[in-house]
């Protein structure tokens, strides 16, 4: 049976040389992701999230890396200051 939720589409990949990170979505993806950050928002104290792939036992990331060039992250860390 097809579902008719959209999939989200969230990946950090990295160029070749690592010299820069490239972000990968769709608007799925995209309202995660605001999610994520509005949640980190409305913490009074330091905190932080991980944003990881199915292989590495999250389901906030996607897995398939939309450059062929670029080095897939499975784990993305952010962090919020005070």
């Amino acid at each position: 049976m097809n579902s008719s939720k959209p999939t989200s589409l969230l990946t950090f990949e990295s160029d070749k040389k690592h010299e820069s990170i490239e972000i990968h979505c769709n608007q799925k993806g995209l309202e995660n992701l605001k999610s994520i950050i509005d949640s980190l928002l409305s913490k009074q104290t330091c905190d932080h999230v991980h944003l990881m792939t199915p292989e590495w036992g999250g389901d906030e990331l996607s897995s398939e890396k939309q450059c062929s060039e670029n080095e897939l992250i499975n784990h993305i860390k952010i962090f919020k200051w005070t």
